[in-house]
């Protein structure tokens, strides 16, 4: 039962420690660019997805979320082409980015569900 509460509180306990060290250590300010804790998160969620993944079910989620992203960018890049004409990469991976993160949040909770339903 352990491990499936630990599971559970994984995204919350990695979010926690993400505000402190953007807070503290002050890694937002490392890069040009402002990076955002989501934009970190996601790498997280996926290593938790990998981790408990593995250890509570039988098959592995990781190849599954990659055919998900990768269909994503396919369609994101489609869209960019019809709709503007044109490709602007800064722009795409920014959405990119940011739906990756809802997905990953999304397919996180699912399998959450999942282990507590198995």
């Amino acid at each position: 039962m352990l491990p499936k509460i630990i599971a559970t509180l994984y995204p919350l306990l990695s979010w926690i420690v993400l505000v402190f060290a953007f807070k503290f250590l002050r890694i937002r300010h490392l890069t040009n660019r402002k990076l955002r804790i989501p934009d970190i998160f996601v790498l997280f969620l996926i290593f938790g997805l990998q981790l408990f993944s593995e250890q509570f079910t039988a098959i592995n989620i990781l190849p599954y979320y990659f055919l998900i992203l990768s269909f994503l960018a396919l369609v994101l890049l489609l869209l960019d082409l019809f709709y503007f004409k044109d490709f602007k990469y800064k722009r795409f991976f920014k959405l990119f980015w940011r739906i990756t993160f809802v997905i990953t949040f999304a397919l996180y909770i699912a399998m959450i569900v999942m282990i507590y339903m198995h």
